[in-house]
C-alpha cells in the first residue's frame, strides 16, 4: 500500500513526509480551498523542494490548460491530480505532458470513469461535494467494492485513524485488486494544511 498526504501548506512538514517516505505529497492550487498553497508558498519555494523519495502532486480544480501546465512545470510537479469537472479531452492533453490522477466524486452512484481509462495515468475516488472535495467525510465504499477497476487508484474521502479495518475489508474485494494508494488529508490535521506527523506514522504502520 501507498500514501498520499495532500493538503501540505509547509516545505517543513514536506520534508519531514518525504523522511517518513510517504508516496506522495500533495499540494493544493484551488484558491477556493482552506489549503491553497499559493497562500503560505511560492512556486519557487515549491520548485526548491526536491525530495528524495515522494513524488510531489498538485491539485487542480477546472484550471485552464495552459496555466496548469505552467504551473506544474514552474513548480516542478512530478503529478497532476485534476478534481474538477475537467472532461477526457482535457485529460488527454495533460497527460502528454505529465501524469495525470483523474478523480471522481461518489455520491449516491458511482461515476461512469470507463472513458477516462485512456486519458489518466490513475485514478482517485472521493467523497462528492460542491466544494470539490475536501469534506472529511466518507462516500459509500459498497459502491466500489464490486467493481473491477482497471486502472491503480487512490481512495479518498475522510480516511482517518479508525478506517485500519475498513481498508483491510476493502483489499479483499473486486475493487481492492488495483487499491494503489490512500489519500490522507483532513483527519490527521492539527489545522488546515498542517498536518500532525505522529498520527500519520501510526496510521502508515498499520496499513502497511
Amino acid at each position: 500500500m501507498q500514501f498520499k498526504v495532500c493538503g501540505i501548506t509547509s516545505i517543513d512538514q514536506a520534508n519531514l513526509l518525504d523522511a517518513m517516505e510517504v508516496h506522495y505529497v500533495g499540494f493544493i492550487f484551488y484558491p477556493a480551498s482552506k489549503r491553497y498553497v499559493l497562500d503560505k508558498l511560492t512556486l519557487n519555494d515549491l520548485a526548491n523542494f526536491k525530495p528524495s523519495h515522494a513524488k510531489k502532486v498538485g491539485v487542480f480544480v477546472n484550471e485552464p490548460l495552459e496555466q496548469l501546465l505552467s504551473i506544474a512545470k514552474e513548480a516542478g510537479l512530478d503529478m497532476v491530480q485534476l478534481h474538477g469537472d475537467e472532461d477526457v479531452d482535457y485529460c488527454a492533453a495533460v497527460e502528454k505532458t505529465i501524469p495525470v490522477i483523474k478523480v471522481f466524486r461518489v455520491g449516491g452512484l458511482l461515476p461512469n470513469f470507463v472513458p477516462f481509462e485512456q486519458a489518466a495515468s490513475y485514478f482517485l475516488f472521493d467523497t462528492d461535494s460542491k466544494m470539490y472535495g475536501g469534506t472529511g467525510q466518507h462516500f459509500n465504499w459498497e459502491l466500489l467494492k464490486n467493481t473491477p477497476i482497471d486502472k491503480p487508484y487512490f481512495l479518498s474521502g475522510g480516511i482517518g485513524p479508525n478506517d485500519e479495518q475498513g481498508i483491510k475489508i476493502m483489499r479483499n474485494t473486486k475493487a481492492g485488486n488495483t487499491l494503489m494508494a490512500l489519500d490522507l488529508n483532513s483527519q490527521f490535521e492539527i489545522e488546515s494544511g498542517v498536518k500532525d506527523l505522529e498520527k500519520l506514522k501510526t496510521f502508515i504502520n498499520v496499513c502497511i
